[in-house]
């Protein structure tokens, strides 16, 4: 096993299994490898309640649960507008082409076949894990331009200055640069 130590201890990873054995192995496996913050769900069901109250920045789901399966779990949390893009790793004992497609279909966005490998399963999670938060980054220093840039049009259409008299424009412009090559920063990677 890696020696890992993962570089996002702290992402809150959801596992969605109805083998207590297999959520357990998955837990202490990823605890091993230095993620501090995972939850444990039963079934598709319970893992819909759980991402709600828990908010995790990924899922590990399994494909055939009762109650609710995999598929279900994707359909339902995909439609959902007040769930955020979370990444979701299918790990599942289906090794058939026919359901990798429907479940890549379904919105998951990967998909390993059990038994799993611990370390490929944590280098997969750091991967989509650190999109996740790059994406959800750039998208907040979106809306903080956004934000400015109306304040900004509201007080040029309002005939109010621009620049407040204890800044320079040129001090003002600078702070915006800044914002931008932080931007471009994150964009890059």
């Amino acid at each position: 096993m890696l020696k890992t130590m993962t570089r996002f201890p702290y992402a809150r990873i959801l596992v969605v299994d109805d083998s207590s054995f297999e959520r357990s192995l998955i837990s202490t496996a990823l605890k091993k490898a230095g993620f501090t913050s995972v939850m444990l769900a039963a079934d598709g069901a319970d893992g819909l309640r759980k991402t709600t109250d828990f908010r995790p920045d990924i899922v590990l789901l399994d494909l055939d649960m009762p109650v609710l399966n995999g598929f279900g779990f994707l359909e339902i949390i995909r439609k959902d507008k007040n769930v955020p893009h979370i990444p979701i790793i299918v790990q599942t004992a289906m090794e058939d082409r026919k359901s990798r497609f429907r479940a890549l279909s379904c919105g998951a966005d990967d998909f390993l076949t059990k038994p799993l490998d611990i370390d490929e399963l944590t280098l997969r999670i750091c991967v989509h894990v650190e999109r996740y938060f790059m994406m959800r980054d750039m998208k907040n220093m979106c809306d903080y331009l956004r934000m400015e840039l109306d304040i900004a049009r509201d007080m040029r259409t309002s005939g109010m200055r621009l620049v407040p008299p204890t800044e320079s424009a040129s001090d003002v412009l600078e702070n915006h640069f800044e914002v931008i090559e932080q931007l471009a920063c994150l964009a890059a990677g």
